[in-house]
């Protein structure tokens, strides 16, 4: 599909080549580009896709006619496209599938092919080149390998960079921590949840130097940064953000602004809808140089905003701020909009509670009860409440204001250590209130686990 000399520059350039691009070339100019792939990949996809004919024909889309993403109006294509019709996506034969862990019980499947594979991890060296991994680095990659993307596309990137890697997978922490005296690890990079546990383990047991951590596949807890630095003797804490269906990664954190992510416009096009007063709305994309499987508008269900001005840093490349929640985790309840981030804030205050915890909006009869449900090592639960709902009051007077009016109750569940997360990922805030909830362990089912008295 794509035989300009431009296209063929940036496919087999070299990480520090893509560097400098990102560096010198005037967002116009990046812009031009993005426009120029996203038009080729319009027709593209309308020609071979089955999928895209059907739904431009049912739109009214002339493939030929669009200029930009304005061209196609209310046209997206979601998570629950992929879902029903994954394979009349396919514009060519693919070679490899990749799944997402999906929160429906139905996985999406996205299909790439070989040459995009060994593109995308050029695409990622560049990135973790800006974020400053060099050749000399001696990287733990402990990304899942199992049906999803992280772990074979680092190492893809980290190939491509020439880095000395170990490619661990998914492991129990305790095996990379036991290795990394003897292969002299300078950075690891997996989940943040795992990169919690095993700075928990060298914390306790006996702490090495490293250059940097680097997470992705969910956020970064924002009070845990600074406590894995000083673990780690002073490394770098960094965030890529991708999945899935983004294949390489979409935003990376080359410089010490972490407040978001540089997106990678070459690759990208973004967009922001139903954006609020603050500038926050889904991000929806359109990748650019994808043959077998182009996405169109995808809505991501991400929650963030464009950030309009240029970094300090001096990167061209655009930013989005650091995710706010996800779409379909922002809940319209009786204590107001409420999303991930809040909550977030509210349990930062407390001390010995884990990372892990998750809010749940049921009604019981009429009555709208917000059950936040946390873990901790601490024994005093009434003390705890009493400290959330002092943290609560302090931050978040209005949504407090509705409770003490008894618009909706508040219940407060301690639970042992390690006991909420029962899948890959963990939904943070959960409305039940009108269907069912099928995505969390209900606290009864761990009552007769024996796990909660």
């Amino acid at each position: 599909m794509f035989t300009s000399a431009v296209d063929k520059f940036i496919r087999w350039s070299s990480p520090e080549t893509r560097l400098w691009l990102y560096e010198k070339t005037p967002a116009a100019v990046l812009r031009s580009i993005s426009l120029g792939y996203f038009r080729q990949t319009v027709r593209w996809a309308g020609t071979h896709s089955a999928f895209y004919k059907r739904r431009f024909a049912e739109a009214g889309i002339d493939p030929q006619r669009v200029r930009d993403p304005a061209d196609l109006k209310d046209f997206y294509t979601t998570p629950e496209d992929i879902v029903a019709h994954a394979e009349e996506f396919l514009c060519k034969p693919p070679s490899i599938v990749f799944e997402s862990s999906g929160t429906s019980g139905k996985n999406k499947r996205v299909y790439y092919g070989t040459s995009e594979l060994e593109d995308m991890g050029r695409m990622t060296a560049a990135g973790f080149s800006m974020m400053g991994i060099l050749p000399a680095d001696r990287v733990a990659n402990c990304f899942d390998f199992s049906i999803w993307i992280p772990g074979l596309l680092c190492y893809y990137g980290l190939a491509a960079q020439k880095c000395f890697v170990q490619n661990f997978g998914k492991v129990d922490p305790s095996e990379v921590y036991r290795r990394m005296e003897q292969y002299k690890f300078t950075i690891v990079m997996g989940e943040p949840t795992w990169l919690i546990r095993l700075t928990e383990l060298a914390e306790k047991n006996g702490r090495f130097p490293l250059k940097m951590l680097i997470g992705g596949a969910e956020e970064m807890p924002a009070d845990a940064i600074a406590w894995m630095k000083d673990v780690w003797q002073g490394a770098k804490v960094k965030m890529c953000y991708g999945s899935v269906e983004q294949g390489s990664g979409f935003g990376f954190q080359p410089c010490d602004q972490a407040g978001g992510y540089h997106i990678d416009d070459l690759n990208f096009l973004p967009e922001i809808v139903e954006a609020d007063e603050e500038g926050y709305g889904e991000l929806i994309l359109t990748t650019l140089r994808r043959e077998v499987m182009p996405l169109i508008r995808y809505r991501t269900r991400d929650v963030t905003k464009m950030i309009p001005d240029r970094c300090a840093c001096g990167l061209r490349a655009g930013r989005i701020a650091r995710l706010r929640g996800r779409r379909d985790e922002v809940v319209v309840a009786s204590g107001g909009n409420l999303y991930p981030k809040l909550f977030e804030n509210i349990l930062s205050d407390v001390a010995g509670l884990t990372h892990d915890w998750q809010v749940v909006f049921k009604l019981e009869g009429i009555r709208e009860v917000m059950e936040i449900n946390i873990e901790s090592t601490r024994m005093d639960a009434e003390e705890i409440e009493a400290e959330i709902r002092r943290s609560a009051t302090s931050r978040y007077p209005d949504m407090m204001k509705n409770l003490a009016l008894g618009i909706f109750d508040m219940r407060i569940i301690v639970h042992p250590p390690g006991t909420l997360r029962v899948a890959r990922k963990l939904k943070r805030v959960v409305d039940g209130r009108h269907h069912a909830v099928s995505d969390i362990l209900p606290v009864s089912e761990l009552v007769e686990a024996g796990v909660v008295k």
